[in-house]
């Protein structure tokens, strides 16, 4: 049991999303690594960042947190309680002191789950009627997209958007740009993952098993849809966002949350394509505590659904498992463990 400090908060953890990017670590993948000496942490340490947990105890100094209150930690958090330029800012989620549960600090993967004093600002209260095992989603999966297409993107009603990967970042992308009245084209490696993008609103959904495949795909969607606004990419695939690059019209994005494995850690940029068309290419590391206000309202306004979103519940004890069976590129969204 986590020993609780002055000004910390003790999280009993209810869902628990396991995420690719979880994956990458236990694989030693060097993004992640560089990851957890980023936020500050070594080995050994509990994975786990996509957190939806009930305060069961709060230190001395604590006032906008009691016991029973249900949370979410943004999976990318402040670790200076908002007192570097990016958190005064409204950018949390690039702290110059970022936490990151699982990478900086112990995460969920854990019964029981401690929020340092200099992180307690983020945790975000979850409002009445949002489904818990969604709102585990929102610290990451779900939050990283909104970030991408509301505050990256600014992504219209009547935009073209390919998503490369539907996985639980993947789906959720869908999910929003769907609400927002964007339309969806979305590739993966997964025959059952295209078939749940179909059902969250793609309007079409490829397969693809080798690069070779991945160029007719594009060389289709040229001919049927024209170029695109944005292209999002959430897999880290090098040959997947090559041979996407050109589908982007002029003036249009590229938005990177896709961490790269072991030997594919950069991938060739069509740098006169960038330049002829002045295309964007913009990073995104999930969302800032200071922008959940408008997922709730959307959620409350039942203008989505996040069920397709999620592959499964298990039990802490199969989460080793859950890493093999996402080796093998099967699991169509995401992995919940369920406490």
């Amino acid at each position: 049991m986590p020993k609780v400090e002055k000004g910390d908060i003790l999280l009993k953890i209810k869902y628990c999303g396991i995420c690719r990017s979880d994956w990458h670590l236990w694989r030693g993948d060097p993004a992640l690594v560089a990851y957890m000496e980023w936020s500050g942490g070594k080995l050994p340490i509990i994975q786990g960042h996509e957190v939806y947990g009930e305060v069961v105890e709060v230190g001395d100094n604590v006032t906008r947190l009691k016991v029973g209150d249900k949370v979410v930690i943004p999976a990318s958090s402040t670790g200076d309680n908002r007192t570097c330029r990016y958190c005064m800012d409204g950018n949390s989620n690039v702290c110059e002191h970022l936490v990151i549960p699982g990478y900086g600090i112990n995460g969920c993967f854990a019964e029981y789950m401690l929020v340092p004093e200099r992180s307690v600002v983020d945790l975000v209260k979850i409002p009445e009627g949002v489904k818990p095992e969604w709102a585990a989603l929102l610290s990451c999966g779900f939050g990283t997209s909104w970030n991408a297409f509301t505050m990256k993107a600014n992504l219209k009603p009547g935009d073209m958007v390919l998503v490369i990967g539907t996985g639980g970042v993947g789906l959720s992308a869908i999910a929003i740009a769907n609400a927002i009245g964007a339309k969806v084209i979305s590739i993966d490696l997964n025959p059952t993952a295209t078939e749940k993008a179909k059902k969250l609103g793609s309007i079409e959904a490829y397969y693809y098993s080798n690069p070779e495949e991945l160029k007719k795909i594009v060389d289709d969607i040229m001919k049927t849809h024209g170029l695109v606004d944005v292209v999002y990419d959430t897999t880290g695939n090098p040959d997947a966002v090559t041979s996407a690059l050109p589908l982007i019209r002029p003036q249009g994005t590229l938005l990177l949350a896709g961490l790269m494995m072991k030997g594919k850690e950069t991938f060739p940029l069509p740098a006169d394509l960038v330049v002829a068309r002045e295309i964007k290419i913009q990073g995104v590391l999930m969302l800032p505590a200071q922008k959940f206000e408008g997922i709730f309202n959307l959620l409350k306004e039942g203008k989505m659904n996040l069920d397709p979103a999620i592959y499964k519940f298990i039990s802490l004890e199969e989460a080793n498992n859950a890493y093999r069976e996402m080796s093998e590129y099967k699991t169509a969204g995401r992995i919940m463990i369920k406490f």
